[in-house]
């Protein structure tokens, strides 16, 4: 699967079970979470690149659904 499919599968999740962000404030938030559970894994002695690879999957798909739900830009 490629990184587009990976990243389109987890944002079509991501709209059918959270609604939109209400503000650019939540956006922010919850790509901030991303982010920190990315780097969070990527500090492990041994990191697991499967975990890397979710996580990375989930901070793009959430600057994506921030394009979308608080900027406006179409999917």
């Amino acid at each position: 699967m490629t990184a587009v499919d990976r990243v389109t599968r987890e944002l079509d999740g991501a709209r059918a079970t959270f609604p939109a962000f209400n503000s650019a404030h939540e956006g922010w938030a919850v790509l901030r979470e991303e982010v920190d559970e990315l780097w969070e894994e990527v500090k492990q002695r041994q990191p697991d690149r499967e975990r890397m690879r979710k996580e990375a999957t989930q901070v793009a798909a959430m600057a994506i659904r921030f394009l979308h739900d608080v900027c406006g830009v179409p999917l």
